[in-house]
């Protein structure tokens, strides 16, 4: 099952919002708040990629093992 629209809305609105505050950050800020700005943002972006790689695997297999 993919993310819902309403999620991936969300989802993009709340990646968008961190990218800009991540480049107020980089101006101002300490290391330490960007890697943890940097981190959400990359959890967030790895979202969508891991829910398409959990569709791949619980989707019934059209092919034949042969076993």
């Amino acid at each position: 099952m993919a993310l819902t629209t309403p999620v991936k809305d969300s989802v993009e609105a709340a990646t968008n919002n961190l990218r800009e505050a991540l480049a107020f950050a980089a101006r101002t800020e300490k290391p330490i708040t960007i890697h943890a700005l940097t981190d959400i943002l990359m959890r967030i972006e790895s979202l969508e990629h891991m829910d398409e790689l959990m569709c791949k695997f619980s989707a019934p297999s059209t092919e034949k093992t042969g076993l």
